[in-house]
């Protein structure tokens, strides 16, 4: 076999660097918070089917202190047991400058980061569908929390309510933050991978 010669060496280092370079030109790197919940799983699995060419890493809750915020385009804050308080430091999340995505707990930690509130909600939803209208058209989503926003923060906009006014979405385009109270990744929530796809481009995106 003959041995490869110098420019033949060069010029597979550099298909291989122009490889990488479209890799992380086309690639949204995602990371996914874990806050301890059994759905994470599932909403990572939703991130990679709904999103052309996703590369979604998960972190325990634990490690916030020590990620790498700079690395994501999107940072995604997984749904959990608890209320906002028992998660602190997340405004580290919120000081990166990335675009958030709050899922379920997600979204009332965002909403918390902007001085909003959470209360206990009267009564407890745990794997029943709703009602949100979104887009012009009202969608069949799943719910599973105990607690719900009772003061929307300042500078975010509630984006979908429910029937009885619970806000089942709140954001802000100017600061890139959105959240769902409702779990998308759910199987009982029909066109899961619309309300990512909403997220993004709300988010600038997409």
């Amino acid at each position: 076999m003959k041995e490869r010669q110098g420019p033949e060496i060069r010029t597979t280092l550099e298909g291989r660097a122009r490889l990488l370079y479209e890799y992380h030109r086309y690639t949204m790197n995602i990371l996914l918070i874990d806050n301890n919940d059994s759905f994470t799983r599932n909403l990572e699995h939703l991130l990679v089917s709904s999103i052309d060419e996703a590369s979604v890493t998960v972190e325990s809750y634990a490690r916030l202190a020590t990620l790498d915020l700079d690395q994501p385009d999107l940072i995604v804050i997984s749904p959990g047991p608890g209320t906002p308080e028992e998660y602190p430091g997340y405004d580290v999340v919120f000081d990166a400058g990335k675009p958030v995505l709050g899922i379920c707990l997600g979204m009332q930690i965002l909403n918390e980061q902007f001085d909003g509130s959470t209360g206990r909600l009267a009564g407890c939803v745990h794997g029943k569908t709703d009602m949100v209208k979104w887009k012009e058209q009202q969608q069949v989503v799943a719910r599973y929390h105990s607690l719900s926003v009772t003061q929307v923060g300042d500078q975010l906009d509630t984006l979908a309510t429910n029937a009885d006014g619970i806000p089942m979405c709140l954001g802000n385009a100017e600061r890139q933050v959105f959240g769902y109270q409702f779990h998308p990744e759910s199987f009982l929530t029909q066109n899961g991978g619309v309300f990512i796809h909403d997220a993004l481009v709300f988010l600038g995106l997409a």
